[in-house]
């Protein structure tokens, strides 16, 4: 969800899933696709563009807050309502869920990673959640960045 925030409104799942946590790749505007292991540090895409060879469908970023809150789908809700035993119609309400606070963490790390990815060395995106965790400390991204640099190579 975090990921979806950051970088994209729609989502696919490695089919079937061979990890503990899922693999996957966020769909930002203009299908620009960023992909995730299950720690949620960046993947290399594959020749295809995609994370796996078999993918779920595409979810929303709504469709994923849904499911989280463990809100069925509208097929399946309408389906349990029409065979419910005692056949009222009536429609419960939620109230709806607070707004989700946007990480800028993560929007500023990778706004400095595809502007400096040229001059970035290869395989820094395996350090993602250290330079999070610095920018979280209240380093810049190029702070963060300059310093897992010179740390790892």
């Amino acid at each position: 969800m975090e990921r979806m925030e950051s970088y994209g409104d729609q989502v696919q799942f490695e089919l079937p899933g061979h990890s503990r946590h899922p693999v996957y790749h966020v769909i930002g505007r203009g299908g620009r696709k960023m992909g995730f292991d299950g720690k949620h540090f960046l993947l290399h895409l594959n020749e295809a563009g995609n994370v796996a060879e078999t993918l779920s469908s595409v979810y929303s970023l709504d469709a994923v807050r849904d499911a989280i809150a463990g809100k069925r789908s509208p097929r399946k809700a309408a389906a349990t309502r029409s065979s419910s035993a005692n056949g009222s119609t009536g429609t419960r309400r939620r109230a709806a869920a607070p707004a989700a606070v946007v990480d800028t963490v993560e929007q500023d790390k990778y706004a400095y990673y595809r502007a400096n990815r040229a001059d970035l060395p290869e395989g820094i995106s395996q350090y993602a959640g250290e330079i999070s965790q610095l920018m979280r400390a209240g380093k810049s991204a190029e702070e963060a960045f300059q310093q897992i640099v010179a740390q790892y190579y």
